[in-house]
């Protein structure tokens, strides 16, 4: 392990290496199974295959062989990018009904790669290896002007599963972000069959507006339906544009001829950030509950030669319990985290509700408040630096060296990146009720 400060020893990363969006979540007897984005070979995004750990708490993981890998000559030998992973029970499934573990992934060519195909591939029962490799299940649908496809997402309404992608439509100078829709009862069969949602829809112009959405994910929070969106510009528009993710809560409903079509009322920010992208939800069919996983990447403020020094770059986050409150949509860490608390944390108390817990470099901690709240690094020469600022009601903060996780009962979570340097202090003040050191 690097003994770097800021190395989020608690979080899935790598000392070596690449990693980005999370992919291909499922349980599958008992274990939890996380692919990522992932590129052994340098602290860049390139190569891309798909890294695998397992957990059976959630809390404590270990490292898998890999999934998907770039194949010469083949639809991904340009990378294996974003996608999901399910059970399969149609043909071709196991006969007592358990299902095959099944990769479905966006394959670049590494000539056009904004204009992706869909592959489908199949582990062993075990996920330990690939036992059908990959094959092409979509290709590029024939749409004028589309500037961009990609990154799958599978889901069943009513009875029968489809498929979305998000995509860009441009149309004179305006490129229009759109979600493509797909039918794929058998998972080896994918069908387009229109539009799940355009951009011109004035509430998602209003909550989501971009190019292009990435990594879309569709889930059932409750009652309502939950679009979250990763928001994608072309680079000579804005130049580091995933750096945001939004979402679109509404209704979905069954159009003529039974496909769904997805009616938002309302939306807002997944995550404050600054640094939160493409995050995967899934649906945890046995505690009732949606699961998600972001991309946290280093700072905007970090050098890719700072990166490259450091050898690896990116993280995913602790996994969160998705919910809504009215219409806004929170979350919380897994009540299987608390399996990372060591002993308590020392919290001096102020007068009133006023608190403060100082922790010393590297940072490992969780801090449990009841209002009011800042976190801030001081550094050795005295400056301070705000890191995060939650104004009441119920909250958790979890620090893991370089990566901070704030997320309120009843707002919007904020996920920041942070470098200590020796001699660095983290300081928690405000409506303190509790905090636990963190360890493995």
């Amino acid at each position: 392990m690097t003994s770097a400060l800021h190395f989020p020893a608690l979080h899935r990363t790598h000392p070596r290496g690449w990693i980005n969006d999370p992919n291909g979540i499922m349980r599958v007897d008992g274990r939890w199974h996380v692919y990522f984005q992932y590129n052994p070979y340098s602290a860049r995004h390139e190569q891309i295959h798909w890294g695998h750990v397992s957990s059976a708490d959630l809390a404590h993981w270990r490292e898998e062989p890999m999934g998907p890998v770039p194949r010469e000559g083949e639809a991904d030998s340009g990378g294996c990018w974003s996608g999901v992973g399910l059970l399969d029970r149609g043909p071709g499934g196991r006969p007592d009904g358990a299902g095959v573990p099944t990769l479905v992934y966006s394959a670049v060519d590494g000539v056009d790669n904004a204009l992706s195909r869909v592959v489908v591939a199949r582990t062993d029962r075990g996920l330990q290896q690939l036992v059908d490799p990959g094959r092409v299940v979509a290709e590029v649908p024939d749409i004028p002007g589309l500037i961009g496809v990609r990154d799958p997402f599978v889901f069943e309404f009513e009875g029968r599963r489809w498929a979305i992608q998000g995509a860009g439509i441009q149309s004179d100078e305006h490129v229009a972000p759109v979600i493509l829709l797909y039918s794929c009862d058998e998972i080896e069969h994918w069908e387009y069959v229109g539009e799940l949602l355009r951009g011109d829809h004035p509430v998602a112009a209003q909550h989501a507006p971009a190019e292009l959405w990435e990594c879309p994910q569709l889930v059932q929070v409750g009652e309502r339906w939950v679009l979250m969106l990763s928001l994608w510009y072309r680079p000579e528009m804005v130049a580091r544009s995933t750096v945001q993710v939004n979402y679109l809560v509404g209704d979905l409903v069954a159009a003529p001829g039974g496909s769904p079509r997805f009616e938002p009322d309302g939306g807002g920010r997944v995550d404050q950030g600054p640094d939160f992208y493409a995050p995967q939800a899934v649906v945890d069919a046995e505690q009732g509950r949606v699961l998600m996983w972001g991309w946290s990447w280093e700072g905007l403020a970090r050098t890719q030669d700072e990166t490259d020094e450091q050898g690896w770059s990116g993280c995913l986050t602790f996994p969160r319990e998705l919910g809504l409150e009215g219409d806004r949509l929170v979350a919380r860490f897994p009540a299987e985290l608390r399996a990372l608390r060591g002993e308590p944390l020392d919290i001096a108390r102020g007068q009133g509700v006023e608190a403060q817990v100082d922790l010393p470099a590297p940072f490992r901690a969780e801090v449990a408040i009841q209002g009011p709240a800042t976190v801030e690094q001081i550094r050795g020469d005295g400056r301070v630096e705000s890191l995060a600022v939650h104004d009441g009601g119920d909250a958790a903060v979890m620090i893991d060296g370089g990566i901070l996780e704030l997320l309120p009962a009843a707002s919007t979570s904020s996920t920041v990146r942070l470098y200590p340097a020796e001699g660095d202090v983290i300081r928690v003040r405000g409506a303190l009720v509790d905090g636990w050191l963190l360890g493995g």
